[in-house]
């Protein structure tokens, strides 16, 4: 007989642990929701600062290109397209500005 009960003592603690987990998960994924509405305009913000490292980390890539270039043509000056002629990749710009050269350094039209 008190295995009988300890089996229905079991199955009342099993629901109600369940209905426990469902709450604290249903609360949790509101207050989530709130809180991501209010930072829409923090993560548009960082969006936009990894498209600029991404810029900037294209932008030293191609300087360091430049350099190995160089070292092949020391008396050319670099333009995007000896560095393509020669079969190196330039990248574009995540945010479609234009790469352009100014003796050694490499400067995006968006981002300065």
């Amino acid at each position: 007989m008190e295995l009988i009960r300890n089996q229905r003592g079991l199955g009342f603690v099993s629901v109600l642990l369940t209905l426990l987990i469902i709450g604290v998960l249903y609360l949790g994924y509101f207050k989530m929701q709130s809180s991501m509405s209010g930072n829409h305009s923090a993560g548009i913000a960082a969006l936009n600062a990894s498209r600029d490292i991404a810029c900037r980390t294209q932008r030293q890539q191609i300087e360091r290109d430049i350099m190995m270039w160089s070292v092949n043509h020391p008396d050319e000056p670099p333009t995007l397209a000896a560095l393509q002629h020669d079969g190196l990749h330039i990248p574009d710009c995540p945010e479609g500005g234009r790469y352009s050269i100014d003796g050694r350094e490499v400067h995006c039209s968006l981002h300065r």
